[in-house]
């Protein structure tokens, strides 16, 4: 399969220059970026090639668009008062990454385009971190770690499967699906994964991640199979140095997980008598199971006094008190 290319298409040089070079910046699922000023620049290059996607400015839209060759057309709708039919519609004037998030989005749900299947000899690192007393810090601890590791120049992915997170309100933000309509998706189309990973994925201080789940009983109808399924996907996908789960039981595939995991990170607290009892209990539970492997890289770590305090966002941990202590607890690879 050749190179996949998105093409835009628009008057505004300005409009045009600044969606280009955000696009070549986040390369989303490894798109060309082609762009023209004219609807004949166009058509004559899809001749030679088609495109996977088009986006044209609604006032450059005529009838000659229908010559374009391309997978998927969408209007770049300004005004919407030509009333155009047969042809995907998104706002124009919105963030940049709420536009293209839709256009991949559009693009993966549409059974007549391209698939993003590939496969890279490079498996990503795979690190887990996990709290058997449930300690609120797990998440601030993970992602202090996944910052840390962003900053060190890695491209990171942070899988959140806790039951309740608070991201929404922590990050001041709202999300329309997360990663359970994530996972739905993949499992009936494996083969767009990578479209759709790119048309959901935020990034919180370099770290790349998917919404965490609205309802935890949704993560708890994904099994084992299938968790092991998309890790498989991802890990050889090339697109990530880094995966990092922050886990909980809500996972099917939770001994999976901490059995395939390169580093394992248990968090308790060694001065409470009754965090370590729960500590001894899972270390117990796991030589019960004769899981040796995961004993063999798991880390115990604590979170230093007062770590609440030092804690000013979750978009801020890399360069606070806790990425530093979190720098010292991960394995820094070479």
């Amino acid at each position: 399969m050749g190179i996949k290319s998105l093409a835009i298409c628009d008057q505004d040089n300005g409009y045009l220059t600044m969606l280009q070079a955000y696009l070549q910046k986040k390369k989303p699922a490894d798109f060309e970026i082609l762009v023209f000023d004219t609807v004949k620049q166009a058509i004559d290059a899809s001749c030679d090639e088609a495109f996977a996607i088009f986006l044209v400015g609604e006032k450059l839209y005529d009838s000659t668009v229908a010559k374009v060759k391309a997978s998927k057309v969408f209007v770049l709708q300004e005004d919407g008062e030509r009333g155009i039919t047969g042809y995907s519609l998104i706002a124009k004037y919105q963030s940049m990454e709420s536009l293209i998030a839709q256009v991949l989005d559009g693009y993966a749900s549409d059974d007549n385009c391209d698939s993003a299947s590939k496969c890279s000899g490079t498996k990503a690192n795979l690190i887990s971190f996990y709290a058997p007393d449930r300690n609120k810090g797990q998440s601030f601890a993970a992602l202090g770690a996944a910052q840390v590791l962003a900053g060190m120049g890695q491209k990171v992915l942070y899988l959140n499967l806790l039951p309740f997170t608070g991201f929404e309100e922590l990050l001041r933000t709202t999300y329309n699906s997360d990663i359970t309509d994530f996972m739905y998706f993949v499992l009936n189309r494996s083969d767009k994964l990578l479209y759709k990973l790119d048309s959901m994925k935020r990034t919180l201080h370099g770290v790349e991640y998917l919404p965490p789940a609205l309802d935890y009983t949704d993560l708890l109808q994904i099994s084992q199979k299938d968790w092991k399924h998309i890790l498989d996907i991802l890990l050889y996908s090339g697109d990530y140095t880094d995966i990092l789960v922050d886990l909980s039981e809500t996972c099917q595939g939770f001994y999976h997980i901490l059995e395939r995991s390169d580093q394992s990170y248990i968090l308790s607290d060694q001065k409470s008598n009754s965090s370590q009892a729960m500590f001894v209990h899972f270390k117990n539970l796991l030589k019960a199971k004769e899981y040796d492997a995961i004993l063999n890289h798991c880390v115990e770590f604590t979170l230093p006094k007062g770590w609440e305090q030092q804690c000013d966002g979750l978009g801020s941990m890399a360069i606070s008190t806790m990425g530093a202590y979190m720098k010292g607890v991960i394995d820094i690879r070479n």
